[in-house]
């Protein structure tokens, strides 16, 4: 705790001291007076006592009082004033670091929302559509366009097996017969099938894959994730670099 006063308020300090001491030491006089006045009644206290000890019985106690009390006074006011002093230094220190502290918060908050913005805006230019909800005509485009050939193969597979077997109820028909009818609508079936899927894929790609706004969140937080991962190894290989060094040229010899 400081123990000074400073010099700009001593003034301050010395009037309190003057104040509390002259306010004591008339409430200490008044009495002493009275007293006094009480004791002259007696004509013994008239016989043993003369003037200078009877001002002393009065002026004596009211210095001790104004003494005591404004050297107390004057402490207390003293330390009181350094403590609003020190308290003063030290809430504009703390403001100049909290003031800081928060330019580098709001500082650091707005360069991580610049990010997560850039972030969001290369997802969402990254050849997709935002929607609601994924309903079920959504997961189906998706899948048709992650997966065409599978698509393909899954309708025109059991469509050439259904057109045989429907095929194989016709006793009229000879096996060969019924293995060209077979082949002629298959074949149909496959190419209509292939121009509807890769059809839908090319807009799938020029227009995007759908997805939801939880999912562009996602993408955004693993691209953060991503991001503090990366700052976290080259951290470790700035701070471990020189000891990598020492360790390989220790090495050095020792191979050659």
């Amino acid at each position: 705790m400081a123990s000074l006063t400073p010099k700009h308020r001593s003034g301050e300090v010395t009037d309190a001291a003057m104040n509390e001491g002259i306010i004591n030491g008339v409430m200490v006089g008044l009495p002493s007076l009275a007293g006094l006045y009480v004791a002259m009644q007696n004509p013994k206290f008239r016989k043993l006592t003369n003037w200078q000890s009877r001002t002393a019985l009065v002026i004596m106690p009211a210095l001790f009082a104004f003494a005591l009390t404004s050297e107390q006074k004057l402490m207390h006011r003293m330390h009181e004033v350094a403590e609003e002093t020190e308290h003063a230094i030290q809430s504009v220190e703390w403001a100049d670091r909290h003031q800081r502290s928060q330019k580098e918060l709001q500082d650091e908050t707005a360069k991580q929302k610049q990010l997560r913005e850039l972030y969001r805006q290369s997802v969402l230019n990254s050849g997709v559509r935002v929607v609601d909800e994924l309903n079920a005509y959504h997961q189906m485009a998706n899948y048709v366009q992650e997966n065409p050939f599978k698509v393909i193969a899954g309708i025109g597979v059991p469509a050439v097996v259904a057109i045989f077997y429907g095929k194989s109820g016709k006793e009229h028909l000879s096996l060969q017969l019924k293995i060209l009818h077979t082949r002629v609508f298959g074949q149909f079936t496959v190419v209509c099938t292939l121009l509807g899927v890769m059809g839908l894929k090319d807009m799938m790609d020029k227009q995007g894959k759908f997805i939801t706004q939880a999912q562009v969140e996602q993408r955004v937080l693993e691209m953060e994730k991503t991001r503090s991962s990366l700052l976290e190894r080259l951290e470790y290989q700035a701070n471990n670099a020189p000891e990598y060094m020492k360790a390989h040229k220790r090495k050095q010899p020792a191979s050659s």
